[in-house]
């Protein structure tokens, strides 16, 4: 009797940590879609000063600012911690102003992939507390279209640079399928909503 309790116990925590084991394998792989509000480029003129002059206008003046898109993988070795990248796109639109009169529209559009490590924190039930670090390149291209015939009809610029994400805090509420709210400062955004998927 007493060894069929013990054969029946250990095929029980072999089947429990086997269910584990596979659970955990199903959600290595992570997928995520999101939206972010003010990324780098809309908060600093550092990044503008790239393209300025795009031949030798006087002032931009912002007309409309779209924040980035962003899609990434992720692996996860680790059930705290994954690796993978981030695709993020982004564009601004400009008026080019010359004494005070528009004389052409300015857009420049940028694309960034990054490797990007994450860390999970806290978690517990359908709540998981995060921070992501990336850090990549930025091609960046920049485009004037001028209505004075005085000036080129348009005149184009490409550049890249180095680029980053620091989050340092992010909650997901959900497992396979979560929605998620990061707070950071980037090309990915200054605050970031979105959704996940773990396969």
């Amino acid at each position: 009797m007493k060894k069929k309790l013990l054969l029946l116990t250990l095929l029980l925590l072999s089947l429990t940590y086997q269910s584990k084991a596979e659970d955990w394998t199903d959600l290595q792989h992570e997928v995520s879609l999101s939206y972010g509000a003010l990324p780098v480029w809309d908060l600093l003129n550092h990044y503008n000063n790239y393209f300025t002059p795009v031949n030798a206008v006087d002032i931009h003046d912002d007309k409309a600012k779209f924040g980035a898109i962003n899609i990434s993988y992720l692996f996860y070795p680790d059930e705290e911690w994954g690796i993978g990248m981030v695709f993020s796109y982004s564009n601004n639109d400009k008026y080019i102003l010359h004494n005070k009169q528009e004389i052409g529209t300015y857009l420049y559009s940028t694309y960034t992939i990054c490797p990007s490590f994450k860390y999970n924190w806290y978690n517990y039930n359908f709540v998981n507390l995060y921070s992501r670090v990336n850090a990549g390149v930025a091609i960046a291209t920049a485009k004037a279209s001028y209505v004075d015939n005085k000036q080129p009809q348009q005149a184009y610029k490409t550049k890249a640079f180095f680029m980053y994400q620091v989050s340092p805090i992010g909650i997901e509420l959900g497992r396979q399928i979560a929605g998620f709210v990061e707070v950071g400062f980037g090309h990915m955004g200054t605050v970031i909503a979105g959704l996940r998927y773990r396969m």
